[in-house]
Formats: C-alpha cells, sequence, structure tokens
C-alpha cells in the first residue's frame, strides 16, 4: 500500500511528474545511444578537431542524410556569376595557397573558397580579420571579430555539445558572423553542413504558402483539441465536439502549434504547391556563394498523413544554419535573398585592391507585402511564444528595449549528430532590419541554454557594437 501511495501522489503532483518525464526521457535517448550515464555521453563525444585533425569529419556528422549533399563534394560551379569588382592584376595565381594548400579559386567570374578550406580566422586588420596567404597575398573577411568573439565566449562558458551561430546583412549578404563548436572546440564548418532538420522553421514555408494563396490571413483562427504540441491523425482530424480550444494562426506560429499547421496543410494546401514554395526558399538547389556549404532538402510527400506532418516541421526537411540565416535574411530584405558571400577584398603583394564584393540579389523567395507579414507574424515569437525567455531581459537594456525581434524557433530530435536540436532564426530591427540570423544547439536534453539563447546573446553583442541602427 506504501508503494502505492507514493506512486498516487507521484502522479497528482505535477512537479515531481515533470521531473519524471524529463529523467524518463533522458534515460531513453542515452539508452538510444548506448550509454549508461550522462558522463559517458560527454566522454564518447571527444572532438574530431582534436583526436583526427583538420579536415576529417566527425563520423556522426559525415552521415548526412540519404537527400544531403556531401561538404567535401562542393567544387566551384561552373556557371559562378561574378560578386564584385574583379582586377584580375598579370601574374595573379589561379589558386591562392596558405602553406601550400589551396585557399582561393581565382575564377574568371569572382574568387571562391576551396571546399577543403576549414575557416579560421585570428589576425585582424583594420577592424577586419585577414589570412595572409602564400606569395603576399591577403584575404579580408566579412565577419565582425566583436561578434564572432563574443558569440564563441558565451557558447563555451555554457559548455554546449554543438552549438553554431549565423549571421547576416540582409540589405547586402555580407556574413558578419560564422561560428560553430564542438564540445568547446571551434570549427567553423558545422555551420556549412545540412545534416540538421529543420524541424519547426518549416512552419514558416507553410504559412507563406498560405499566404500565397490567399487561404489565410494572420488572424485567421484555428480550432482545434489536444495540446499544443501534439501530432497526429487523432488530432488534427476535424472534430466540432472536442475542438474547443483556438488560436489565430499568428498566435499558433508564435507558440508554435502542431495542429493548427497539419490542419492548415489539409484544409488548403497541396503538396506541389508547398514543393514549389520550398524551393523558392532556396531548398533543394546549389546557393552560389563564394563560401560553398551543402544544399538544403526538402521532400514534401503526397500521402495525406505525410503531408501534414512535413507541414508542420516533421518531415524529410533538412536545412543549413547558413541557408536559415539566408532565410530571415530575405524575409528581412522585402522577400529578396541576397547573394552571401564572405571576402570582403583581396589585397595583392603591392597592396592593390585585386577583388572587393559589391551586393547582388540571388532569388525571390516571396512578394514583399507577405514578406512583411511574415516577419509582424513572427514578432509574436519574441514577445508571446516559444523564444520569449531568451529575449525578456531586453526590455530592461536601454540600448535594447526599443529594438522589436521577429523569429522562429524549431525543436526536434535528430540523429546526425544524435541529441535534441533547438533552433533559433530571426531578424532585427523590425521594420528597420540591420541583422538577421540563426543559432543552434544540439544536446543531449540535459541544456544550460538553447538557440534562442545564443541568437540573442549575438544580436545584443551586434547592437552594443553599433549604436546607430
Amino acid at each position: 500500500m506504501d508503494k502505492l501511495r507514493r506512486i498516487l501522489y507521484l502522479l497528482q503532483n505535477p512537479i515531481a511528474w515533470t521531473l519524471g518525464k524529463r529523467i524518463f526521457s533522458v534515460a531513453l535517448l542515452l539508452a538510444f545511444l548506448g550509454l549508461s550515464a550522462p558522463e559517458d555521453a560527454w566522454k564518447t563525444r571527444t572532438s574530431w578537431a582534436k583526436t583526427t585533425g583538420p579536415g576529417v569529419r566527425d563520423p556522426l556528422l559525415a552521415k548526412s542524410l540519404s537527400n544531403s549533399v556531401s561538404h567535401a563534394s562542393l567544387l566551384p560551379d561552373p556557371a559562378y556569376q561574378p560578386m564584385g569588382s574583379w582586377s584580375q592584376t598579370p601574374g595573379t595565381p589561379p589558386i591562392l595557397t596558405k602553406d601550400g594548400l589551396p585557399v582561393v579559386h581565382m575564377l574568371p567570374a569572382g574568387p571562391i573558397l576551396d571546399a577543403s578550406y576549414i575557416l579560421e580566422f585570428g589576425d585582424i586588420d583594420g577592424g577586419r580579420y585577414v589570412t595572409d596567404l602564400d606569395g603576399g597575398y591577403k584575404v579580408y573577411w566579412t565577419v565582425r571579430p566583436s561578434l564572432e568573439k563574443e558569440v564563441g565566449r558565451f557558447v563555451r562558458r555554457n559548455r554546449v555539445p554543438y552549438g553554431m551561430f549565423v549571421a547576416v546583412d540582409p540589405r547586402t549578404g555580407d556574413l558578419l558572423a560564422l561560428y560553430g563548436s564542438h564540445y568547446g572546440t571551434q570549427d567553423n564548418t558545422l555551420v556549412q553542413r545540412a545534416t540538421y532538420p529543420a524541424a519547426s522553421l518549416f512552419k514558416v514555408v507553410t504559412t507563406d504558402d498560405a499566404l500565397e494563396h490567399q487561404k489565410i490571413s494572420p488572424e485567421t483562427r484555428i480550432y482545434f483539441h489536444g495540446c499544443l504540441y501534439c501530432i497526429g491523425p487523432s488530432y488534427w482530424k476535424d472534430n466540432p465536439h472536442r475542438d474547443r480550444l483556438h488560436l489565430s494562426v499568428t498566435e499558433a506560429l508564435g507558440k508554435s502549434v502542431n495542429m493548427i499547421f497539419a490542419k492548415i496543410a489539409l484544409r488548403w494546401l497541396n503538396p506541389q504547391n508547398l514543393q514549389l514554395t520550398a524551393d523558392r526558399f532556396g531548398f533543394n538547389r546549389v546557393i552560389e556563394s563564394d563560401i560553398p556549404f551543402d544544399t538544403s532538402h526538402a521532400d514534401i510527400p503526397v500521402d495525406r498523413d505525410a503531408f501534414a506532418r512535413t507541414a508542420a516541421g516533421f518531415g524529410q526537411v533538412v536545412i543549413s544554419p547558413i541557408h536559415a540565416a539566408l532565410i530571415s535574411g530575405a524575409l528581412s530584405n522585402g522577400g529578396v535573398m541576397m547573394v552571401p558571400h564572405i571576402i570582403h577584398t583581396i589585397v595583392d603583394p603591392a597592396g592593390n585592391v585585386i577583388y572587393r564584393e559589391m551586393p547582388r540579389p540571388l532569388l525571390t523567395v516571396t512578394g514583399p507585402k507577405i514578406a512583411w507579414t511574415l516577419l509582424a507574424m513572427m514578432h509574436s515569437t519574441t514577445v508571446h511564444g516559444t523564444g520569449r525567455r531568451a529575449f525578456l531581459h531586453w526590455h530592461y537594456d536601454p540600448v535594447l528595449r526599443h529594438i522589436e525581434v521577429a523569429g522562429k524557433t524549431g525543436t526536434l530530435s535528430g540523429l546526425h549528430p544524435a541529441g535534441h536540436y533547438e533552433w533559433f532564426m530571426g531578424m532585427a530591427p523590425l521594420g528597420n532590419p540591420r541583422i538577421a540570423v540563426a543559432a543552434l544547439s544540439i544536446d543531449l536534453g540535459l541544456w544550460r541554454i538553447k538557440g534562442p539563447d545564443i541568437a540573442s546573446h549575438g544580436m545584443i553583442s551586434y547592437f552594443h557594437h553599433h549604436h546607430s541602427f
């Protein structure tokens, strides 16, 4: 009887019940990984950068999903177009090297990084990171040293197993930050990979498709039953007798309510149009850039249940952090995605600038009216929704209190690498965007910070160093 009373107490006590669910979830994940304790998990995930040397991939991360492009296979695109003023002086080698290893291919159309080159930033000249190459050549990067360093300190201080952050200027395509770390060791190749499930970030694509076809408005109310994050046919099937809860689409996007987006897809969308919308957002194509990164993939199934799951963020959709930041940037730029670039200038041994980047549009993901509508809806994420906690303290900072942030979170478990994924992509300030970001944390469910916390900290650093926005 004593054991029965204890069990009944645990079932009736909400705190004990919540703690028990968390312990049970962690135990299941550890059992799946073949580990006996959290300490083992930390020990077995030693950094490949430390143990196998540069250029060798972590076996878990190297196992891309079947439709993902291998990072090592990305070669200079023959159709690559110039992204800046390009004045190749006589005698310029076709490949600029560092310690004999290729760094930059000096193509007729413009420079592009070698796919095997691992970005590392150290020296600063004139407020920019600079890399000295063989023969006296120099490459200046678009990455902001203050932003890169502050994000790195924040991620390492909080001991995130995998932490990533990308920031882009939505008006120019300049990559302002490019940071990845694996158990405290910096590895910027992490943000170039597309082995990560997009999760609820894909709800933005679903919303755009419904807005484009005038099936919904931000105020459209959807009735449902069950919990906010339930998913399955028994929940998304309309039932007037049980569907007593209701939210507007804006509220649903901010709170990332799964059933509402499944219902939107089943009522008003079709797989063909959603696939076209995903492609328009840059999925399933090599995105032109001077830095190679994996192609993001979105496969929209025709099966009814699988289609509903995909629209809600549970499908075969993978994305890189760079691409996620570019989507935020495109929405911030009236729906126009700019060509992303990381090379700012290249200087020859005589001190002459032989290349200088210039902004150039890449593709239109949506119209300006819908882009603004989406951002206004995404603002609810940081005010009342799933990202509210990470941005709550902005109200007490005199620099930040008047800056409005739009964003979207995403949460899902994945296998490449195995763990719990916490995404955030967003932009600020709303109405006059200056920075668009994507952040991702991966852990075993024992987080100290999540993706939204990394994004918030990075944006704080940016605005504290750039008051005149």
